[in-house]
């Protein structure tokens, strides 16, 4: 009996499992999905370290935001491991004054208000993009985030900031790379992924039409049916 494909869905920043909740839904028949927690771990090394200290000699990965920049570390600590990586939502480039200033910022309005009342500025930002938003996907967002703590957060913060030049990286990926982003991410924009498209040798670029940062929840189904297509077939 073949074994079924191990798949690694790593989360981004203020989230947990639940922000994989449909592609996990729709994958589950066909593959072993895994999905770590960050929580409290203050660098991408950190937790990229986690997950390979967890996983096979061989399995794939797909990161979203934060969870991107996690597998971009474990593809140039163990390449020889990967055998498909996915990449949503995610930026390479190195960190800059103006980011600095702006997480800085996230982080002092969590700790002056609390990360419960906290939760809905953050679901603000994570859905500005949206004319008319989706009550369940503004719930599951702020339900996440209310269940991490500042400390959590201020962690993950921290990692980000304390990031390496991913850009780097990108020319020694080996491996086919399939690129998702949402067509009105203001975090991590378009551009940005057309750019890693152009630095990884072998890379698809899929633009999500009606999605913004929260791709997976934004538009899930057109996700999964991604994930599915690179991966399983």
């Amino acid at each position: 009996m073949t074994s079924k494909p191990l798949v690694y869905l790593l989360p981004g920043l203020l989230c947990d499992e639940s922000v994989w909740q449909y592609q996990q839904e729709a994958l589950a028949d066909r593959a072993e999905i895994r999905i770590p927690d960050f929580s409290g771990l203050d660098s991408l090394l950190a937790m990229a370290e986690k997950v390979l200290a967890d996983a096979p000699d061989k399995f794939s990965v797909v990161g979203h935001s934060m969870g991107g920049r996690v597998a971009l570390e474990i593809i140039n600590m163990a390449p020889e491991r990967v055998d498909h990586l996915i990449l949503l939502s995610v930026g390479a480039h190195p960190v800059n004054d103006e980011e600095c200033e702006q997480r800085s910022s996230l982080v002092e309005e969590a700790a002056s208000i609390g990360m419960q009342r906290y939760a809905v500025s953050w679901a603000n930002l994570m859905l500005g993009f949206q004319e008319k938003q989706n009550p369940q996907v503004r719930e599951c967002i702020e339900a996440m985030a209310r269940r991490q703590s500042l400390d959590t957060f201020i962690a993950h913060i921290t990692a980000g900031l304390g990031r390496k030049d991913q850009t780097l990286y990108l020319p020694h990926i080996k491996i086919p790379v399939l690129l998702i982003v949402g067509e009105k991410d203001t975090w991590s924009s378009v551009g940005q992924h057309e750019y890693i498209k152009q630095q990884i040798p072998e890379a698809q670029l899929e633009i999500i039409p009606d999605a913004g940062h929260m791709v997976i929840l934004d538009q899930p189904s057109a996700v999964s049916f991604l994930l599915d297509s690179c991966i399983l077939n």
